[in-house]
């Protein structure tokens, strides 16, 4: 709200940029070495409980009070008492804190070389395919339902309200799932919690095709599917990493994840963009449910090797 000039503003875009980046890589870092193995699950879907509750907050008519404080009391000042909070709550260092610190390069190879294990390694890409399914909602969900409300009539606001009501009940439904979701993951192999977790995924976004009207009250129910299938894919991804990334490195090994989801957000709005100048603004879910899909095959080979040759899981 500073900004005086668009080169002012693309500055502090740069600077909020560098933050946005860091808040995504230690969210799921600090959120992994706090909790047991045995409860990982059930503490990683509080936060993403707390995750998804801010997002409909946003999403309510509070977001009209950035108008009365002129986008700059309310966001500031969020992000400066949830700073100190964060400054005074969490324990410093990391929990195999060296005196000695390795150099940078020397612990970005860490998260490189973590990847020799196999289930390190399906959990990175796993990673590209969960932030997918969250940016393909995000992005083209809305988009394609407010063409199908103009299509059958309604003018854009009313089609977008529409759309919007529906993504909202994802969401929700989303935050209901989390708590049976951690408990279900805290009782099961990680592996097979992911295998589950993109069967839903898939079959979330595939539901769609199989819509006779998209407006109808059919929506509802594949709302349900993809709320629970993106949420479970993104937690059964992240518990995964958590389990399997060792204690010295975790940073690194947590950072390059954050990196493959970034890597997965990118394939979804280039690949998803030129498939829906093709083929419609459907299309990119198509892309998402072939990915969950190969994720899922991947998964089920992990599990195949893990009770035929167990070692054979820590490495290629």
């Amino acid at each position: 709200p500073l900004a005086e000039s668009p080169e002012q503003l693309l500055l502090f875009r740069m600077i909020f940029a560098v933050g946005l980046a860091a808040n995504t890589a230690m969210l799921p870092l600090v959120a992994n070495d706090y909790p047991a193995e045995n409860s990982r699950g059930k503490m990683i879907s509080v936060c993403f409980m707390l995750n998804g509750l801010g997002f409909i907050i946003l999403m309510t008519p509070l977001r009209e009070l950035s108008g009365v404080f002129e986008g700059l009391t309310d966001a500031a000042s969020v992000c400066l008492f949830v700073s100190t909070g964060l400054m005074l709550g969490l324990k410093a260092g990391s929990p195999a804190q060296l005196k000695k610190r390795d150099p940078l390069l020397s612990t970005l190879k860490i998260g490189v070389h973590a990847a020799k294990k196999l289930r390190v390694a399906l959990a990175y890409v796993a990673a590209v395919v969960a932030r997918g399914d969250m940016a393909v909602l995000s992005a083209f969900f809305v988009l394609w339902l407010t063409q199908e409300g103009i299509a059958a009539g309604m003018d854009t606001g009313e089609a977008t309200r529409n759309a919007i009501k529906f993504y909202i009940f994802i969401q929700v439904f989303a935050l209901l799932w989390l708590p049976i979701l951690g408990y279900i993951l805290d009782r099961i192999d990680r592996v097979a919690g992911l295998a589950i977790a993109m069967v839903l995924a898939g079959g979330g976004y595939s539901s769609l095709f199989l819509l006779d009207d998209p407006l109808s009250s059919q929506m509802w129910f594949c709302a349900v599917l993809i709320g629970m299938g993106e949420i479970s894919a993104n937690l059964a991804s992240l518990t995964l990493i958590g389990s399997e990334a060792p204690v010295k490195g975790r940073g690194a090994v947590l950072g390059l994840f954050s990196l493959c989801g970034a890597v997965g957000i990118l394939i979804i709005a280039k690949g998803g963009g030129m498939l829906s100048v093709d083929y419609g603004t459907i299309a990119p879910f198509a892309l998402v449910s072939v990915m969950n899909l190969v994720v899922l095959i991947l998964a089920l080979i992990v599990l195949k090797i893990s009770r035929n040759d167990p070692e054979k899981v820590g490495s290629f």
